[in-house]
C-alpha cells in the first residue's frame, strides 16, 4: 500500500467515525492491526484483525465496522478474505455489522447482514454510489 493510499484511507476512517457517531453509536474506536517495526526491515504483521471500527449501541448492542475508502463501485474484491467472514460471523452471534463505503459522492453506512442476505452484495456484484444511498442507514 503506497502512503498516498494510506492517506486516503485514514481519511475515509476520520469520515466512517464521525458518521458511525453522528448515528448514534457510543464508543467508536479504531481496531489497531498489530505491527512490529524492525529498523531496515519491512514491518512486520501480527494477527489479523475483525475490522476497522467496534462500538456498542445504546442498550448494549455490539457494532463492528469495516471501512472501505474506494472511488470505483463497491466490489467484493475490495475486502480482504477475512473480512466477509468476520462480518457475517460478528452478525450471526447478534452484533450489528456495517460497512462505512467513503466515495466522493458520500459516506455511506450499509448494513452488511442486509446487503449479504437480500443477495444485493456477493462475489462478482459491486454496489453503485446510487444503491449505496438508497440503503443508507439514516438512523438506528
Amino acid at each position: 500500500m503506497t502512503r498516498r493510499e494510506q492517506r486516503t484511507g485514514k481519511s475515509g476512517e476520520n469520515v466512517a467515525a464521525s458518521r458511525l457517531r453522528a448515528l448514534g453509536i457510543c464508543m467508536v474506536e479504531r481496531i489497531g492491526t498489530p505491527v512490529k517495526i524492525v529498523p531496515g526491515r519491512a514491518p512486520i504483521w501480527g494477527e489479523k484483525v475483525s475490522g476497522d471500527f467496534r462500538g456498542i449501541l445504546p442498550g448494549g448492542r455490539s457494532v463492528l465496522v469495516e471501512c472501505k475508502t474506494v472511488e470505483h463501485n463497491l466490489r467484493w474484491s475490495d475486502f480482504r478474505e477475512h473480512q466477509p467472514k468476520a462480518l457475517t460471523e460478528h452478525a450471526m452471534y447478534g452484533g450489528l455489522s456495517l460497512v462505512v463505503w467513503v466515495h466522493s459522492s458520500g459516506a455511506y453506512v450499509l448494513d452488511w447482514l442486509h446487503l449479504t442476505n437480500l443477495l444485493l452484495f456477493a462475489p462478482g456484484i459491486s454496489i453503485a454510489p446510487e444503491l449505496a444511498r438508497e440503503l443508507d442507514i439514516e438512523s438506528l
